[in-house]
């Protein structure tokens, strides 16, 4: 019995062990302990992804342990993970009441842009320790990024007092005076910095950079080189000094620097920065031999993957540079760098309708993605929708409203358009931000030559020509001013120069194809285009070019089959598609060009243009119910339409149709083409018809001033003129409407409202 009873209590005891055992594996608290002692060693091991994991499981553990937090957050920014580093150090700020840790989360939004959380931090720390200067330092920095520079000069000015020996503090001071636009009082804080810390990198470091903003390049350098001199290990330091060797163009000094700086922290920023470098100076060796181990590695696979596939295509070895893409793309689907670079590859290839797929998913997955809306503007150029090219670089400038590239494109395709005030427009906003930018200046040429305003032309071509002396382009625009000024000579030597500097520039040659029809050199103008033509590779724009120079010279049979050559090279080529319509009409072949502006409408995503004119052909045909479905359906498209509002609004009054909305559309015709002799003839007519002849007359007059030689316009005019009693100028203004043709439409009518007047 007494060993039963023992065997029985070393059970119970085993239990209870047992019990205490699961007692501590259930125990939070001791878990987490056991995952952060995990963290600590990984990190001393230098093992910072697996401290990562260790320090995530000890939170998840016990969420308020404030100080695992911090060592969490630590290991994140080792990593460059910067957005999660900040999301932990304000989790352990919240939990800790600590100034430094304030400090240390607050420093970290600062960096991220965000001033105002920055400047909670900075407060809640100041509560804690109010004469603490680091905090002080937080929150001028705070309030300079919330453009509260004063408030932030007075923070400073308050750290001074309390520690005037600071160094960093001076510093601080100088960067918001300089922003201040203060420029010598920066220079004096930046100077005392340094003399109170001549050791420090970091004030050398201040005092080169504000040297090297103000253009004082030798005093720059010399303290870049301080910086190094008293602290050779700083990362900073190399890092600045790689720029500014960079910048003035001394690549080669900068490499070294590079180096160390990997030596320094083999973190992944810094070997994606001398890989850059590397492919910067076209050394592929180098670039490759950083590139390939951090491909190798999952947390800088998709970047390093992206950069060695610019290198593959760049070696010509495109189909190794697609495959990369599509592995990067397989691991992240939506990886924007690699959907913008397969988009641009294929953009290049010619392979539009891929690009466009691809690039559309781009800006799907990224809507504030300025790089993806930048390249779908360039495919939809490619594929000659220019609405919809444009509709993608506004994008861009919603984004980024200083994007002085998508401003030229703009401005480029705007005068493609048309549009000659939206593109000077937008060059001019390029240019007021970058005064050098050539692209800008030479398209601000363009519109300013189309506009008239030849002094102003002029002046920005006098710049161009003073930089880019053998610069096809500004030849071909400095021949299109001489020819404006009717010094055809003169003209012709430069378009002759623009050839014999770029043999293929297009612009040069349908120039002098401009000049030689004008010339009547009709020989001359064919032997330029058929040296285009009778190349087996010829451009979609070379051949249109030459099917309207023959159409010019009233070859119209060899003008058709180059146009058609254009479409079966580039079915997308819209332009050739109105140009082949126009031709059709031109010849009386009515249905023929009907055919074509329906087949261009098909294939443009906003076909204004091509329904206008199918509507326009309609008409003439006496399809008057068909023509004006295409006139609504463009006017749904586009509102504003000028010429489709003017037309459905005479058919509504040809065919008894509501006045009032007549009216309301010849006004919208009115707004864009205010000067156009038929708009001013419909609104008039309308007013006629409403019996409001004191409104009609006015426009009615000026669309006879604009077109004396229409006798419908006298007819209307003459119509008005009589109900508004004017019966003289009634009868003066019939009397010329049949004097210029007998037999105009409205000629009877004429004759009868003539007789009821009386008189002569």
């Amino acid at each position: 019995m007494k060993t039963v009873i023992t065997s029985l209590r070393v059970i119970c005891l085993l239990g209870t062990v047992g019990a205490l055992f699961a007692g501590c594996t259930r125990d939070p608290h001791a878990a987490m302990l056991k995952y952060e002692k995990s963290g600590d060693r990984y990190v001393a091991e230098g093992k910072t992804a697996e401290a990562i994991v260790e320090y995530r499981n000890a939170v998840d553990k016990e969420p308020k342990a404030g100080e695992v937090r911090v060592k969490l957050a630590d290991a994140y920014l080792k990593q460059g993970e910067a957005v999660k580093a900040i999301q932990e150090y304000v989790r352990a700020a919240d939990l800790l009441p600590k100034v430094d840790i304030q400090v240390k989360a607050g420093g970290l939004l600062l960096l991220a842009g965000r001033f105002d959380d920055a400047k909670v931090r900075a407060q809640k720390a100041l509560e804690i320790e109010p004469k603490n200067v680091e905090a002080q330092i937080l929150l001028a920095n705070s309030l300079a990024g919330l453009k509260d520079l004063d408030g932030a000069v007075a923070q400073l000015e308050e750290a001074i007092r309390l520690h005037p020996d600071r160094s960093q503090t001076y510093t601080n001071l100088g960067e918001i005076e300089l922003g201040r636009g203060r420029r010598e009082e920066a220079e004096k804080a930046f100077k005392h910095a340094v003399e109170l810390a001549p050791k420090s990198a970091n004030a050398h470091l201040a005092l080169g950079s504000f040297l090297w903003a103000t253009a004082r390049m030798p005093e720059a350098e010399r303290e870049l080189t301080q910086a190094l001199t008293v602290e050779p290990d700083n990362a900073l330091a190399h890092r600045a000094a790689a720029a500014f060797y960079i910048a003035t163009n001394r690549q080669e000094l900068a490499e070294p620097h590079l180096r160390r700086v990997l030596d320094l922290t083999k973190s992944p920023a810094a070997a994606m920065a001398l890989a850059d470098y590397y492919v910067a100076q076209k050394q592929e060796t180098g670039a490759r031999s950083v590139l390939e181990p951090l491909a190798a590695k999952p947390q800088t696979a998709a970047v390093a993957g992206a950069r060695l596939a610019v290198l593959d295509r760049t070696a010509g070895h495109s189909e190794q540079a697609y495959k990369r893409l599509d592995t990067v793309l397989g691991t992240e689907p939506s990886n924007l760098e690699a959907q913008v670079l397969k988009g641009s590859f294929l953009l290049a290839d010619g392979k539009l309708d891929e690009a466009l797929k691809i690039v559309t998913a781009a800006v799907e997955g990224h809507p504030n993605g300025v790089a993806a809306y930048y390249l779908l503007g360039r495919v939809q150029a490619a594929r000659k929708q220019p609405e919809a090219a444009i509709a993608a670089y506004q994008e861009v400038l919603r984004l980024n409203p200083l994007a002085s590239d998508a401003k030229v494109a703009l401005a480029r395709l705007q005068l493609a358009s048309g549009r000659t005030d939206a593109s000077v427009g937008f060059a001019e906003e390029a240019l007021k931000a970058q005064p050098q930018n050539a692209d800008a200046r030479l398209v601000l040429v363009q519109g300013l030559l189309l506009k008239g305003e030849l002094d102003r032309a002029e002046a920005d071509l006098n710049v161009l020509r003073a930089r880019f002396p053998n610069s096809a382009a500004v030849h071909v625009q400095t021949g299109m001013l001489l020819g404006r000024k009717n010094h055809l000579v003169e003209a012709r030597r430069e378009f002759e120069q623009a050839l014999q500097l770029q043999p293929n520039s297009i612009e040069a040659i349908g120039a002098l194809v401009a000049l030689d029809l004008s010339q009547r050199r009709f020989d001359d103008a064919h032997a330029r285009v058929d040296a285009l033509t009778k190349k087996p590779d010829a451009k979609p724009v070379e051949l249109v070019l030459a099917a309207r120079t023959y159409g010019a010279t009233g070859d119209l049979k060899t003008s058709e089959e180059l146009f058609r050559r254009t479409l079966a090279t580039d079915p997308s080529y819209l332009a050739a598609y109105g140009a082949l319509g126009q031709l059709y009409a031109k010849q009386g072949r009515l249905d023929a060009a009907l055919t074509e502006f329906e087949n261009l409408a098909q294939r443009q995503a906003k076909p204004v243009a091509a329904l206008t004119f199918a509507g326009m052909i309609l008409e003439a045909q006496g399809k008057k119910a068909a023509a004006q479905e295409k006139f609504e359906r463009v006017l749904q498209l586009d509102s504003q339409a000028p010429v489709a509002a003017n037309n459905l609004a005479w058919l509504y009054v040809e065919n008894g149709g509501n006045l009032d909305i007549a009216l309301q559309l010849a006004q919208t015709a009115k707004r864009k083409l205010t000067d156009a002799a038929e708009v001013n003839d419909t609104l008039g007519f309308i007013y006629y018809k409403k019996d409001l002849p004191a409104l009609a007359i006015p426009p009615l007059q000026s669309s006879v001033e604009k077109d004396p030689n229409n006798p419908m316009f006298h007819y209307h005019l003459g119509l008005a003129y009589a109900k508004a009693g004017n019966t003289e100028q009634a009868r003066a203004s019939l009397g010329r409407a049949l004097k210029l043709k007998p037999d105009f439409p409205g000629a009877a009518d004429a004759k009868t409202v003539l007789g009821s007047l009386g008189g002569h």
